[in-house]
């Protein structure tokens, strides 16, 4: 998701641009332990609005995403619509009249527009689409989940298992019979 944005690196501070949103994101499974697996299906649209600041560009947005994601309880794979808003600072590191290279800025975060001023959003959104991922994702609010005993989807076929409460499987079943002092 490149954008140009010469032409506003050239504009004075408070110049803005609107484009739209039509890309694809991959997500990297590295950081993403704990949430299940997450892909991103279809492109990502949205818009996104473009302010020139005095250090570089500002891209505001708003995104839409379809994800494939497996189920926290039943481990069964599901569609789930995202949508979400970005905010993020992109500092530029050639400047557009002269064609020198900038210092680079150190003390904030940000993205960087590479030496042909061109803007990529891909990693902008890419991170905003991982910190709105759920902890654990749910296929559906009733969803029954797993038998702890036979490993069945309880979704698909009602489980015949017991559960087992007797002292041999109960991990608990000491604490029975402990009794707390009086004093306490």
């Amino acid at each position: 998701m490149l954008y140009n944005v010469a032409s506003l690196l050239k504009a004075p501070a408070g110049a803005d641009l609107r484009q739209t949103i039509d890309g694809v994101v991959t997500l990297e499974s590295d950081g993403l332990e704990g949430s299940g697996e997450a892909h991103v299906v279809g492109p990502v649209t949205g818009e996104v609005r473009f302010q020139r600041a005095n250090q570089g560009i500002l891209a505001t947005g708003t995104f839409h995403a379809r994800l494939d994601m497996q189920c926290g309880r039943c481990l069964t794979h599901f569609e789930q619509d995202l949508d979400a808003a970005f905010s993020d600072m992109f500092y530029p590191t050639i400047d557009v009249v002269t064609g020198t290279p900038l210092p680079t800025v150190d003390h904030e975060p940000g993205f960087v527009i590479d030496s042909r001023h061109h803007l990529d959003l891909s990693e902008s959104i890419r991170q905003q689409i991982i910190l709105d991922l759920p902890m654990s994702p749910i296929c559906r609010v009733d969803c029954a989940g797993l038998c702890p005993i036979c490993g069945g989807n309880r979704n698909v076929t009602p489980c015949d298992c017991e559960e087992r409460e007797d002292a041999a499987h109960n991990p608990f079943a000491r604490l029975i019979n402990l009794q707390l002092p009086e004093d306490a």
